[in-house]
């Protein structure tokens, strides 16, 4: 794998692309840290996508991941397809499945629909067993289900990025992204996981601070440029 600096976006995408029968394309702006010293064992933030493109030529994905760049890549993506009709989004709004990509290709959970102005809530959970990742994917003002998955992807996630991700000559975003409110946890204390966060095309952060000695890691907001 390669790193850009010192940020995990290279890592991330290298995972997705590998996993992925869609070939990769062209990316929007990301923000990245790890890989940590420790181990992620939750992940939560809040995505507020903006709409969707009314006309979509290609594929186009909006996600948060996590991997350890040789296994899995769990990701809930929010999708634009030329018809997203299939998961009963109308147009500007997307569509959103809890989702990882591996040598196996692509496992899905169910999908819901999300429009732009939705604060979407987007959990990654290591249950007891050190080997089930749970994503629960909720609306967050009022707690609807969206969708879920578990799969045995094991321990040792070591990075944490987002993607704005498109595919096939995709109509790029139109709106501004903004994730709120993440917070990562690790298994041990990494005060050095700090020092691995980057971002690229655009991106901005605020409130970027961590607790319990390195252990928990926080930022307020992440906020992701159109890519028009």
């Amino acid at each position: 794998m390669v790193y850009i600096g010192t940020t995990l976006v290279a890592l991330l995408a290298a995972t997705a692309n590998a996993a992925s029968l869609i070939r990769r394309d062209t990316w929007g702006g990301a923000l990245s840290l790890g890989p940590s010293k420790s181990t992620i064992i939750h992940a939560v933030t809040t995505l507020t996508p903006g709409a969707a493109p009314p006309v979509q030529n290609g594929v186009l994905f909006l996600w948060p991941g996590m991997s350890n760049g040789t296994g899995d890549l769990v990701q809930t993506t929010l999708e634009s397809w030329p018809d997203n009709s299939w998961c009963g989004a109308k147009t500007g709004q997307w569509c959103v499945r809890a989702s990882v990509f591996g040598w196996f290709g692509q496992l899905d959970g169910t999908a819901g629909v999300v429009s732009g102005s939705d604060q979407v809530k987007i959990e990654y959970k290591l249950e007891s067993n050190q080997q089930t990742w749970t994503q629960t994917v909720t609306n967050a003002v009022t707690g609807a289900l969206l969708s879920t998955y578990a799969y045995d992807s094991g321990p040792f996630m070591r990075g944490y990025g987002t993607g704005t991700e498109c595919n096939d000559g995709c109509s790029g975003t139109i709106a501004p992204q903004t994730y709120k409110n993440t917070v990562i946890t690790l298994a041990e204390a990494d005060p050095t996981f700090g020092n691995t966060l980057g971002v690229s095309g655009g991106t901005t952060y605020t409130g970027f601070a961590s607790s319990e000695g390195g252990k928990v890691w926080t930022i307020a907001t992440i906020s992701i440029p159109a890519m028009t």
